[in-house]
């Protein structure tokens, strides 16, 4: 058996995009594997033949992704494979090539480019595409330049943006896109055959999600020049007729999902009023005529995976609609699973078992997901829609399990002192001995409404081959367990949940004689970050800590980051002219002269979810009044590091987490 180390991440296997044929005969998805010698993520087509069940790679160059099948033999996918085209691409001029391969072999060909940056493309019939495209509106428009003229365009233009940047809108920067004033996402329809271009919505709209069914396109999205509101505006587009209609609705909602269903589109949306960040919101249905808008499926649940995991990589779908029923992956308890609305009536169609649902795909009356099943690594399914019944179907990761030393999370249930049941998880140290005592690290998760299962967690798996007990639970604030236990907004906010984490900690200790007491340390990134801030403030018990991508000040933080100004004054309960007591008192900073637990903090310097101000911040304040302290500041990435940073600077970020804890706790 070898020994997990931080190198062991990349000998994990990440699948997403599963996509099946039309007939459902194949389907087609794709396989991640990190390169740290290389530095990047190489991404493999692999199809499956059902009636043959078997199976094959499909490209060997380690740059596909975002697929989509042209029709039951041919897939599409973007690409740039000669020098021309990736001079261009180098040059910035705003392009896409996509490439055709056929599933029974052969080279991938060219068929069209586009005159964009696609980020996602649908066929639409008749060798027409619905597009989504990136859009700046500060640009001049390039479609009458010939290449030469824009090169020479954006030559200038990127000169000028790395001297200064013009702001006049929030939020004016996005995490993992960087500066984003007056850019947004824009649909348009491209004709490949007459290599026509047109947009569909507006400049200023930019669009959250989009659905083609047949000739009818739906979107909605959120259209501001100033400040944007959680106010979307729903509209259809015919693709025959060419005209576009804006669905008129009784109030303004903050919608998120749109699929269509026959004469109706189906919604997941909030109230606009009403709007918070912890409530799940609401499956609805309206006439494609618009009005008021319907409960379509009752239920107090949050749409997608939020099952946590740094051993995933990509996306896919999370719902979608066939032969007239709403699918759609869920978060129920620590664990996802896939369900039918049918009627306003939920089906669950997976195995009621723990683990978690990634994406899926429905066709030809056959389902496929990317899951993980028995506390282990993501693999392809098979689903029977009327028995339940599961096949796994590929093996990418079992030999990995299997030659290395895992050690499974064990679940237990317990009640805090409010007498509230919460989830916990601890994982012994790898080759445990009874009567040995071990160090322990406390890891909390982001959101705070996300999730822990018992899957395999790579980072708790070094930990705990390390020589250490990990243990994590779900708090108040969590998903899974319906809109009033993720509320913790106001008095409750690093209150509750707090005082959840203490009482868990407490109970672990209590019935783990196997952990050293004296020698326990806590991390976490997010919101789990700021929690690791807040909990050094206030407690003394934990011997060393390290707060990853953090929140130390909530004054600075919700006027600078991409979304604080609404999802943090709605934490807090107020804002900072109003209730600038409140913002001070929730800030870890206020509390860093009492801090003397031994601070790592690992910051990416393009985070602009939680900016690198607030580490510099606290690090200061640390340093002044005497505490340990260290940083570790990653240049070119963001927030999401520990799960898709460049795989040299995930390996740096476990070495600089797992050298503190040892300097400390061992």
């Amino acid at each position: 058996m070898q020994k997990i180390t931080k190198e062991s991440l990349f000998g994990i296997k990440f699948l997403s995009e599963v996509r099946l044929s039309p007939d459902g005969k194949h389907a087609a998805f794709i396989v991640t594997n990190g390169c740290a010698k290389d530095n990047k993520y190489q991404n493999f087509i692999w199809v499956y033949n059902f009636s043959e069940e078997y199976l094959f790679k499909l490209t060997a160059s380690g740059e596909e992704k975002n697929i989509e099948w042209l029709d039951n033999e041919h897939l599409i996918f973007p690409a740039s494979r000669d020098e021309k085209e990736k001079e261009k691409i180098k040059k910035g001029l705003p392009v896409t090539f996509y490439y055709s391969i056929s599933i029974k072999g052969g080279e991938a060909e060219k068929v069209f480019e586009i005159p964009a940056k696609v980020s996602k493309l649908r066929p639409a019939g008749e060798d027409k595409y619905v597009v989504l495209a990136g859009f700046d509106n500060n640009m001049k428009d390039l479609s009458q330049m010939d290449d030469a003229e824009k090169e020479k365009y954006l030559k200038e233009l990127g000169e000028a943006n790395s001297s200064y940047k013009i702001l006049d809108e929030i939020p004016f920067w996005q995490n993992g896109a960087g500066f984003t004033n007056k850019k947004r996402n824009r649909l348009y329809v491209f004709d490949a055959k007459e290599k026509a271009f047109k947009p569909i919505s507006a400049p200023l709209l930019n669009v959250m999600d989009w659905t083609v069914e047949g000739s009818t396109l739906a979107f909605a999205g959120i259209e501001f020049d100033s400040m944007m509101v959680l106010k979307s505006q729903l509209y259809t587009y015919d693709l025959k007729t060419e005209k576009l209609t804006r669905i008129e609705l009784d109030k303004d909602y903050a919608i998120t999902t749109v699929k269509i269903l026959g004469d109706k589109l189906i919604l997941s949306a909030r109230e606009h009023e009403t709007y918070n960040s912890y409530a799940n919101a609401k499956l609805y249905s309206v006439p494609l005529s618009g009005g008021a808008l319907t409960v379509f499926q009752e239920g107090d649940f949050s749409l997608g995976s939020s099952v946590s995991s740094d051993c995933k990589f990509g996306g896919g779908n999370s719902t979608m609609i066939n032969e007239g029923k709403f699918y759609y992956i869920s978060t129920r308890g620590y664990s996802s699973h896939l369900f039918k609305s049918e009627g306003g009536s939920e089906t669950m169609l997976s195995a009621e078992v723990t683990g978690g649902i990634d994406c899926f795909d429905i066709s030809g009356g056959k389902a496929l997901f990317v899951g993980v099943r028995n506390k282990g690594l993501q693999e392809l399914y098979t689903l029977d829609l009327a028995s339940g019944a599961e096949k796994q179907i590929s093996d990418f990761n079992g030999e990995w399990l299997k030659n290395h030393t895992v050690s499974y999370p064990e679940h237990f249930v317990f009640k805090n002192r409010d007498g509230v049941e919460l989830d916990g998880f601890i994982i012994k140290p790898a080759g445990y001995e009874e009567g040995k005592k071990y160090p322990a690290i406390l890891d909390i998760h982001g959101g705070p409404k996300s999730t822990y299962g018992d899957i395999v967690y790579h980072e708790m798996q070094l930990w705990a081959n390390g020589g250490y007990f990990v243990f994590f639970t779900n708090p108040r604030g969590s998903d899974g367990k319906g809109t009033e236990f993720a509320n913790i907004v106001a008095e409750r906010w690093l209150n509750w949940d707090y005082n959840d984490f203490m009482d868990f900690t407490d109970k672990v200790l209590e019935m783990t004689p196997g952990i050293d007491k004296d020698n326990v340390g806590v991390t976490g990134g997010s919101y789990g970050g700021l929690m690791t801030n807040w909990i050094v403030g206030y407690a003394n018990r934990f011997k060393a800590a390290a707060t990853q991508r953090s929140i130390t000040n909530f004054i600075s933080k919700c006027l600078i980051t991409d979304i604080g100004y609404f999802h943090n004054l709605n934490q807090i309960g107020t804002d900072p002219w109003s209730g600038y007591e409140a913002f001070w008192d929730r800030s870890p900073l206020k509390y860093a002269d009492k801090v003397t637990t031994p601070l790592l903090f690992i910051h990416s310097d393009q985070d602009y979810r939680c900016y690198m101000a607030d580490a510099f911040q606290m690090f200061t304040a640390l340093k002044m009044h005497g505490c340990d302290t260290r940083m570790c500041l990653f240049h070119g990435e963001n927030h999401e590091l520990s799960r898709s940073g460049k795989p040299k600077n995930r390996l740096k970020r476990l070495e600089e987490i797992t050298g503190w804890f040892d300097k400390y706790l061992k």
